[in-house]
């Protein structure tokens, strides 16, 4: 009645809540008894069905019951009958004898069977033994009769168990006697377990090598004895020890597989390590060869396994702990060389990109993590490897070519076209680039930024180095020193063509550089690197003012008696220009054509201001006109020599000053004053006392005239500054001030 209730009241609510106006009586009667008459018929459907299915279970339980019963009855009509034989057999004569006799039949026939195992023994187990021996020689072959082996040895440990448990309480001989008879067998199932488990560790050879059954074998072998071991763990806990047949040993094959698994991966590992922990180049490949070796687990070994044995997550988590702990160990020692730690780096980064693209194994799986978040510090130990080593390898390279350099013990070496080198560019470059290549690999713009900046620190110093010395050697030349070795220009020539191969180098690395940065860090790289190529320039460009100073410092006994008496004697410039064919000819066999070029175009110019100084010797005298006559063959001798090594028109235009200056010193009258004003107007910069000393040191002029001459020069000059006070600069500008 409670229910009843319940219900019309819960009817009564609906209708006030679907019936609230008036309206809806005329509006929403007939649409809501539709409605309400197809629920109803749905809700009859579905009770009918209901009380259906009750209707059936409760007749097929009736039948269970009625069946159960009919057992019952059965049983106990068995057990009656059961009772009434047992009271018929009570009443059997000669009972006990009978059972005697039975039982005795009954030993008998059992005895005779393990007598007969007995004498079977020896030759069952060298029959396995052999198939055995065949087969534990290539344990990663098919191992056909794997099944076969355990099989047997199974009956013979059997065999053996019985027998002892039967003969427990017989005498310690009879025991001893048992024992020793069956040590072969002991042995057999040891050498059966060897052979096993080495099949074990080979479970991944077995899956290349196409032995897919041999793998089937091992797992029916291992839940076989994971069986028995159930069985003998709930007899071992059910029955009294007296009455169990026999003595099983608990073997739990499969916490062994698991374990023979984990140490034959371990062994792995180590062995990679062991093999390559000097050299860490061959690392990546072997840890992409472990991957492989997970991919074919999880292809074709994962399916043929039990799925409670979770076979490829245990792979994947045993190799993950033991690469885990290879990288922790390689961490925790020195590392020697600097490619070894972005090697670490790359496998790492590679390591987990490759597990996830090639296994389907994600970062967030793989714990403990690789390098333990160590990266960093290993970038930093890195890039002050490369700084120690570079310095190291420096410093090896300039004492090995330093004391060549600096003992001459010969000629230096000459390459394919006869150019005097040092081997310095080539070892130092392909350091760099050594590096460059290692660390391309790691795509980390701050770390390539890293190397070119040490790499450029270790530039600066080998030039600091090799400036240093060549300043000292040539100090040594200046000072006349007896420890002075010869050929210190032949080795000037060298270092300076090493260093413009150095340049060479440098822009080859720069563009290099370009093509593997992004900014922000290329343009800084770019920067630092143009920095070192010009300072090998500056290296260059020293060599050749030193080969000139050394070549100007061997024509000064000659400069210094031009336009005195000696000088309109002897033909004093062809000894100067001979001198500049002997140095220029073995220069431009043995120097760079760039080099070279710079040393001709700077040598002219030295050898043009020093030839107008040499107007100021102390002892000069201007024979007017037989000085000017020579003034004029001498120039016409230097500027033959140099148009050999430069264009016509470019040395003529050179020697322009000497040519104006002659035409000043040989003008006479008024025109001396209008030839000394085209002379200043193309090289106003000319000092007036030196002008001053031309005047006086000719011998055609008087006193009076040079004064007249020379006020109206310096007047007509102080005008001219006033006017254009900025003048341009001519290589007056270079003359030695007195």
């Amino acid at each position: 009645m409670l229910i009843e209730e319940e219900a019309r009241t819960g009817g009564v609510l609906q209708i006030q809540e679907l019936l609230r106006h008036p309206d809806d009586l005329a509006n929403r009667l007939q649409l809501l008894k539709r409605k309400f008459t197809k629920e109803s018929a749905l809700v009859d459907a579905q009770l009918k069905t209901v009380m259906e299915q009750a209707l059936h279970d409760q007749s097929v339980g009736l039948g269970v019951i009625e069946k159960a019963l009919e057992t019952t009855a059965n049983v106990k009509n068995s057990l009656t009958t059961i009772d009434a034989s047992w009271a018929i057999s009570n009443n059997i004569k000669n009972y006990k004898e009978i059972k005697k006799i039975s039982r005795t039949h009954q030993n008998f026939v059992a005895t005779k069977e393990l007598v007969e195992q007995f004498l079977q023994l020896n030759t069952q187990v060298k029959k396995i033994q052999k198939h055995l021996s065949q087969d534990a020689s290539n344990p990663i072959g098919p191992a056909d009769n794997l099944l076969f082996l355990h099989y047997q040895i199974q009956s013979l440990e059997s065999l053996r168990n019985s027998t002892l448990a039967k003969s427990k309480r017989s005498p310690g001989d009879v025991l001893q006697v048992l024992n020793n008879y069956f040590r072969q067998v002991d042995n057999l199932i040891q050498q059966f377990e060897v052979y096993l488990w080495e099949v074990c560790k080979n479970t991944i050879a077995l899956v290349k090598n196409g032995y897919t059954g041999a793998v089937l074998r091992l797992i029916k072998i291992i839940e076989t004895e994971e069986k028995a071991d159930e069985v003998a763990a709930v007899a071992e806990a059910t029955m009294p020890v007296e009455l169990l047949e026999s003595a099983r040993t608990i073997k739990s094959y499969r916490i062994r597989f698991f374990d023979v698994l984990r140490d034959s991966i371990n062994a792995h590992i180590n062995i990679i390590y062991e093999t390559q922990k000097i050299d860490f180049s061959e690392l990546p490949t072997s840890i992409n060869s472990i991957i492989d070796d997970l991919k074919i687990i999880n292809e074709q070994l994962s399916p043929r396994f039990p799925k409670k044995y979770n076979i490829f997550q245990f792979f994947v988590l045993e190799y993950h702990r033991s690469i885990y702990d290879m990288v922790a160990t390689i961490i925790s020692t020195k590392m020697e060389q600097p490619g070894s730690i972005l090697t670490l780096l790359e496998l790492v980064r590679d390591y987990y990109t490759n597990m996830r693209d090639r296994v389907g194994v994600g970062e967030e799986l793989l714990e403990p993590r690789l390098l333990d978040d160590r990266e960093n510090e290993l970038i930093l130990d890195y890039i002050q490897l490369v700084s120690q080593k570079l310095a190291e390898w420096l410093n090896t390279l300039l004492n090995n070519e330093t004391a060549d350099f600096l003992h001459r013990a010969g000629p230096p070496e000459v390459d394919g076209g006869g150019k005097y080198l040092l081997s310095g560019s080539v070892i130092v470059f392909q350091m760099f680039n050594q590096q460059i290549d290692v660390v391309a690999k790691s795509h980390k713009g701050s770390l390539v930024f890293d190397v070119v900046h040490e790499c450029c620190v270790a530039l600066e110093e080998y030039q600091s180095a090799w400036s240093r010395i060549v300043e000292f050697e040539y100090e040594k030349f200046c000072e006349k020193s007896a420890e002075l070795a010869e050929g210190l220009p032949d080795y000037i020539v060298a270092l300076a063509n090493d260093c413009l191969k150095c340049t060479e180098f440098a822009e080859i690395m720069i563009s290099r550089v370009e093509s593997i940065m992004e900014d922000p860090f290329k343009t800084e790289a770019v920067m630092l690197m143009r920095n070192s190529l010009d300072g090998f320039m500056k290296i260059v460009r020293r060599a050749y003012q030193i080969l000139i100073d050394i070549t100007l410092s061997d024509i000064v006994p000659a400069l210094i008696k031009f336009y005195c008496v000696e000088w309109y004697d002897i033909d004093l410039m062809r000894l100067v220009i001979g001198t500049f064919e002997d140095y220029c000819t073995d220069f431009q066999e043995r120097m760079q054509d760039y080099i070279f070029t710079k040393y001709v175009n700077e040598l002219q110019e030295r050898f043009i201001i020093l030839y107008l100084e040499t107007l100021r010797n102390k002892y000069s005298k201007l024979k007017i006109p037989l000085a000017t006559e020579k003034m004029r063959a001498d120039l016409d001798t230097a500027v033959d020599f140099f148009k050999r090594y430069k264009a016509e028109k470019r040395v003529k235009a050179a020697f322009d000053v000497m040519q104006k200056l002659i035409v000043f010193i040989e003008s006479t009258g008024s025109l001396l004053f209008l030839e000394f004003y085209t002379l200043w107007k193309s090289y106003p910069d000319i000092p007036l006392s030196f002008v001053k000393e031309l005047l006086y040191k000719r011998d055609d002029l008087e006193k009076s005239t040079v004064k007249e001459v020379l006020e109206l020069i310096e007047t007509k000059v102080s005008e001219e500054k006033e006017q254009n006070p900025n003048l341009p600069v001519t290589l007056f500008s270079k003359f030695s001030a007195k």
